[in-house]
């Protein structure tokens, strides 16, 4: 067997199939021994520190009591290859826990980009086979309680806190591709004031002005991409206001950290934060209007959905007209457009609320919005925050307040707030002087 595996390590210098085919077969051969006796221990090493130790040390065993060689690998470094590929994540670990990789894309299982701050770039490595990388996206997708399978073909789920994962096989995804997989990486550091304006993300006195609408009873919706940073602003908004509001946060995978701590680990702030889990079982689903309804039991002063996809938007605007303050992002291209998109999302809940008044409503829940964009540069841009003011001929009216001129490169402001949102902000407590500041139009 030793001179097989040395012959197999020049084959694979050379990337051969049939070097491919052998290193999979020695990979089951590893994971059939390993279950025999010891299939508890190897399910548990996804999240467990311990039972990873454990399984590698099996994994070394077993190659050193075999006599298994491969040129240019220890046995501890072979029994970590075959450990990363039989439990772990294979060659998508070092990626996977890179903190510069945004994005690890699969557009079949031979052909693998990473995206980073500069762009996109592939990969040299690729999975051994099609079905090699069906079984890694299924283990993936089952950290997050789902299965990948051909009556599940598509899934949308999580790693760990912060990493999305999405998977399709065929026969939705084409079968010479395999499968097909995008991995994202949630930031969750906490980003300041100073950082984003440092970024260029927005001015001081834009900030400001979203602290104040949050801080007193206005509702915020960021609008923009995949990718343009709407997270990060929920997350330094949510940051930021007074620690005597009551915050619930409802998210798909945890990407908002917003606990505060002093030395002792007692909490400075009052949060709450909740995730939807999906579920293979009939009826078992908790998605976010499940959330979103359980949110008013809990007296929260803020609600934060971290991004509204469908129906959900209409607990999402009841709430917002009912004395909550309600931050969300939703995908839209501008932030007058959306509204409609708002309203298209509330009409997915079956409401025979009229066209005309549900919009009505949703202008009266979210009298803020942001349009947020990711530059060609890569800088990630508040572009636009305009105050919605009523509905004339089925349209939404809105004055812009704040806008990025491309042409210049600055900021700047063309309206002041309406006396009406004047109104509401003081009467929530915020300063008359800092309000009146924000209604004045500075030549």
């Amino acid at each position: 067997m030793s001179k097989t595996f040395r012959e197999l390590a020049y084959e694979r210098q050379h990337s051969t199939p049939q070097a491919r085919d052998e290193y999979e077969t020695l990979l089951e051969q590893v994971r059939t021994a390993i279950l025999k006796d010891h299939a508890e221990t190897l399910a548990h090493s996804i999240t467990e520190k311990d039972a990873v130790e454990t399984v590698k040390r099996l994994i070394g065993e077993y190659v050193s009591n075999n006599q298994i060689h491969i040129s240019g690998l220890s046995i501890q470094q072979l029994a970590d290859k075959l450990y990363g590929d039989m439990a772990g994540f294979g060659f998508l670990d070092k990626y996977i826990t890179d903190p510069e990789v945004e994005e690890i894309n699969g557009n079949s299982w031979r052909d693998i980009e990473i995206v980073t701050c500069s762009g996109w770039r592939k990969i040299p490595e690729h999975f051994l086979s099609p079905q090699h990388a069906a079984d890694t996206m299924r283990k993936m997708v089952r950290l997050g309680g789902l299965v990948l399978d051909g009556t599940n073909p598509i899934v949308d789920s999580y790693i760990t806190e912060g990493i999305r994962v999405s998977a399709m096989i065929p026969p939705v995804a084409d079968r010479r591709s395999g499968i097909v997989f995008s991995i994202r990486r949630q930031r969750m550091a906490k980003v300041s004031k100073e950082q984003l304006v440092g970024w260029h993300t927005a001015t001081p006195e834009m900030l400001e002005f979203l602290m104040l609408c949050v801080n007193h009873g206005v509702s915020v919706g960021i609008a923009g991409k995949t990718g343009s940073g709407k997270t990060t602003d929920i997350a330094y908004l949510l940051n930021a206001v007074d620690t005597s509001k009551r915050i619930y946060t409802i998210e798909e995978t945890r990407e908002l950290d917003l606990f505060s701590e002093d030395e002792d680990g007692n909490a400075q702030n009052r949060v709450i934060h909740t995730c939807t889990r999906p579920s293979d079982l009939q009826n078992a689903d908790i998605d976010m209007n499940d959330l979103l309804r359980k949110a008013l039991r809990f007296s929260p002063d803020i609600i934060a959905v971290a991004e509204m996809r469908g129906a959900e938007a209409m607990v999402a605007q009841e709430a917002a007209r009912t004395g909550h303050v309600v931050v969300t992002s939703l995908h839209a291209n501008s932030a007058r457009k959306a509204y409609g998109r708002i309203l298209s999302m509330c009409q997915m809940s079956g409401t025979n609320i009229s066209t005309h008044i549900l919009m009505s409503f949703v202008v009266e829940a979210f009298p803020i919005m942001v349009f947020k964009k990711q530059m060609p540069d890569g800088t990630r841009r508040i572009m636009e925050i305009v105050e919605a003011t009523g509905i004339q001929n089925g349209m939404v009216q809105a004055n812009t307040l704040y806008r990025f001129e491309t042409e210049t490169g600055k900021y700047v402001r063309e309206h002041g707030i309406s006396d009406e949102l004047a109104e509401i902000m003081h009467g929530n407590g915020a300063d008359m002087a800092t309000v009146v500041r924000f209604m004045e139009v500075r030549e």
